[in-house]
């Protein structure tokens, strides 16, 4: 960034910004995930005026999102030189810098926002995802004033509450904490709809049968697709793959569900997505093939062997990739589902995991999760691997190992410490993916199980659990 290294502030030598189109172009593109023609379009806005600071914020955003770390923290850190008083720059380069594994530079950024501006709710927020605020300190406080005011707007009280909400489940307080997660998901105003995904998984466990590949030699990149529900440890196993100097990770690529989207568009009323699946040409599912690749890859060149897919509700894709991916694997990961409701429940996700509004949608949407999985197991066999959470903490060597086994990588003992792995994290586990792998993740729903009653009879009960146990012993021996 040293062509934006000026000796004084640049708010004096900007212009305005006439070209709205091509921002809201560029924001849709960012939205849809593709960074890399978005930065192609914010280059040629760049080219005509180097100093326009709306166009170098999403240029950051870009450069952070396709891998360059360092030219997005130069960006935001320019930006925040000749605009120190502007508090949204600060914001998103604690983020970044916490993303990025710079827990100590994110709090710093963090309270210098809070120094310049102390109702800022979200730097409250992100301070204590970082280090835990205390139930008595003055910023609690402060939030405690601005919940009951109900002034704040919509995703300032989300914020709010689900800190309230964290801060009050730390000190043990659940009845209080999980009305305030209550709170900030109803802030939210979301909407599951829960219809189409019963009937899409009806679908799949009545007609979905593997295609037998006759053709298997490609150049493309073997795929890992690491799935299960959000929260379930995902993350985690990415991190652990990635040790391997094979692998790589598109993250949580949207390449799939938007095949899966063109895909159910696509039907015509009497036809299932399987039966028009297996009417589909080789040239047509070599199309559908490249079309993934080309958006899991989002214009970047592809630089190893074996890629990892991480979008969590891919789980409900599998049978899509089996058929345009011949040499597919696939690892769905098992955490207790109390464990994993309790973590929805209590994580703001924006404008996705609409399932995790509240309890009872939790435990509906755990339920075909698992109805769905256990059905592609019985049919993909070998190339799926149901992974439990609670062995892979307890035993690591032994499970990753296996793991590796599965994924047709041979061993290498770097995979045995994720927590050594480099590049940002772009999910909820920002924190927990820097620690070596430990059981406290472990039984955390044992201690406000009376708050988890509408999750469980949602799930099923007492039978539903039991079932889910045995199948989690069944694969952990494995």
């Amino acid at each position: 960034m040293s062509s934006l290294s000026l000796s004084q502030p640049v708010e004096a030598h900007l212009t305005p910004i006439h070209s709205e189109e091509r921002h809201a172009f560029v924001d849709k593109l960012i939205a849809r995930r593709q960074f890399v023609p978005a930065l192609a379009q914010l280059k040629f806005k760049l080219e005509a005026n180097p100093l326009d600071l709306e166009t170098l914020d999403r240029a950051a955003e870009c450069y952070f999102q396709i891998g360059d770390t360092k030219t997005a923290i130069a960006m935001l850190g320019f930006l925040i030189d000749n605009c120190p008083g502007k508090t949204s720059y600060r914001m998103k380069l604690s983020k970044l810098r916490q993303l990025s594994g710079d827990v100590e530079g994110a709090i710093a950024e963090c309270q210098k926002v809070l120094k310049l501006d102390p109702n800022q709710v979200w730097a409250m927020y992100h301070l204590n995802e970082m280090v835990p605020l205390r139930r008595n300190s003055k910023w609690v406080a402060l939030l405690r004033k601005f919940d009951k005011s109900n002034k704040l707007p919509a995703e300032a009280q989300a914020l709010a509450s689900n800190t309230l909400g964290q801060v009050e489940a730390a000190s043990g307080h659940y009845t209080a904490a999980f009305q305030h997660f209550a709170r900030a998901k109803t802030s939210q105003n979301r909407e599951f709809d829960f219809d189409t995904v019963k009937q899409r998984v009806d679908d799949q466990v009545a007609h979905f049968r593997p295609k037998k590949h006759t053709n298997k030699t490609s150049q493309d990149p073997r795929v890992i697709f690491v799935c299960g529900l959000p929260r379930s440890g995902t993350t985690l196993v990415e991190r652990i793959l990635m040790r391997h100097d094979q692998v790589g990770s598109v993250g949580e690529s949207c390449a799939l569900s938007l095949i899966a989207t063109f895909m159910h568009n696509s039907l015509s009323p009497d036809q299932n997505l399987w039966q028009w699946l297996e009417s589909r040409s080789d040239a047509q599912i070599k199309a559908l093939r490249g079309s993934y690749f080309g958006n899991a890859f989002n214009g970047l060149p592809n630089k190893h062997q074996v890629i990892i897919d991480k979008l969590p509700l891919n789980c409900f894709n599998m049978g899509i990739a089996q058929y345009l991916l011949p040499d597919a694997r696939f690892l769905f990961m098992m955490r207790h589902p109390l464990d994993v409701g309790l973590s929805n429940f209590s994580t703001l996700y924006g404008e996705k995991n609409e399932f995790s509004a509240c309890l009872p949608w939790i435990g509906m949407m755990t339920r075909e999760v698992y109805r769905s999985a256990e059905s592609f197991s019985q049919k993909l066999g070998k190339k799926m691997r149901m992974q439990s959470y609670r062995a892979l903490v307890q035993s690591p060597d032994q499970q990753i190992r296996a793991l590796i086994d599965h994924a047709g990588l041979p061993w290498q003992e770097t995979c045995l410490s994720p927590e050594r792995g480099s590049g940002a994290v772009h999910t909820a586990s920002t924190m927990q993916v820097r620690e070596k792998i430990n059981i406290k993740g472990l039984d955390r729903w044992k201690a406000c199980e009376k708050q988890l009653q509408p999750l469980s009879d949602a799930l099923g009960g007492q039978d539903w659990l039991q079932h889910w146990r045995e199948l989690e012993e069944t694969m952990a021996a494995c």
